[in-house]
């Protein structure tokens, strides 16, 4: 289950090596002012504190054509919004290289194929010819970088892609509109998550990646997380995030502690100062921040505020 987690809650990685393909993202938002037919996914709470009220919508960072138009409810919420606020803006790329340079690319003359263990290139090297790649290409990049890709690979190779993705679809939205995008987060501070983790960190967290795609179960149960979502089951989604981070693996720990423990106060920080001085907003972020006893929605209700599913 690692990789629909880096993926849900890691947005930055993702939204860097998919950013050429935003223009679709456009394309989406345009989709979201007709009615929506059925369900298309996620689930929206309003949250209200001394007068003051947002929407709070869970989102997802990789999608298919078929999530859009969003349902009315949530469209509606959108378009009376004053604000879109995201944890970081997908289209926002001053100073992205230069991050991705610093914590995600080898410097000195580096490479994976010096940095690996021979087992472990072995079953990188299949995995890498199924989604066209090749060690050369991937080369600089260190381990945690090439276990998002590869994750985003196959969630591309079962049809779910980053242009489609919630965050950026809102995003576009916001600046087709002219509504001002917010950012909950920096782009450092989401990148530093996994550049800061040691080579040996580094190596088992690509261990543990390329040992679920090559477990056909896993991979398929990864694939539940888009029902979930697309069920707005937000019981389910808590129960999975608690599987994952109740187990003992450099994984489970290190989801709990890096993109829960350390992300959820910050966020629920942002959300109360924006709900305090933008009258309206709507705010997106990852669906599993939402859910479980320490979700941003707890810490908010910790804080006085009332907290209604409202979708």
């Amino acid at each position: 289950m690692l990789r629909q987690i880096i993926v849900t809650l890691c947005w930055l990685p993702l939204s860097l090596l998919a950013l050429p393909a935003q223009a679709d993202a456009a394309d989406a938002a345009g989709a979201t002012m007709a009615p929506a037919p059925a369900r298309q996914g996620g689930a929206m709470f309003k949250i209200q504190r001394a007068g003051h009220s947002a929407y709070v919508f869970g989102t997802i960072h990789v999608g298919r054509a078929d999530f859009y138009p969003f349902d009315d409810k949530v469209l509606q919420a959108m378009q009376h919004s004053s604000a879109i606020a995201l944890e970081i803006d997908p289209g926002n790329a001053q100073g992205l290289a230069d991050l991705m340079t610093r914590y995600g690319i080898y410097a000195n003359g580096k490479s994976l194929a010096q940095e690996l263990p021979p087992p472990l290139l072995l079953q990188l090297n299949p995995l890498l010819e199924k989604y066209g790649l090749t060690l050369d290409a991937v080369a600089s990049m260190k381990p945690w970088l090439l276990a998002t890709m590869l994750g985003i690979s196959e969630y591309t190779h079962q049809g779910y892609l980053a242009q489609y993705g919630v965050d950026a679809t809102l995003a576009a939205y916001a600046k087709k509109q002219g509504k001002p995008v917010v950012e909950l987060e920096t782009a450092e501070q989401q990148l530093s998550l996994l550049g800061k983790l040691t080579p040996a960190e580094q190596i088992q967290f690509l261990q543990d990646s390329i040992d679920e795609i090559l477990d056909p179960a896993k991979a398929q149960r990864s694939l539940q997380l888009m029902t979930l979502w697309r069920n707005g089951d937000v019981d389910g989604m808590a129960a999975m995030l608690a599987e994952l981070t109740s187990d003992d693996t450099f994984t489970g720990k290190f989801v709990q502690r890096a993109l829960l423990d350390e992300r959820n106060p910050g966020l629920a920080d942002g959300i109360a100062k924006l709900t305090s001085a933008t009258p309206h907003a709507f705010i997106g972020i990852g669906m599993l921040h939402l859910v479980g006893k320490n979700s941003v929605l707890a810490m908010l209700r910790q804080r006085g505020y009332t907290v209604s599913r409202v979708y």
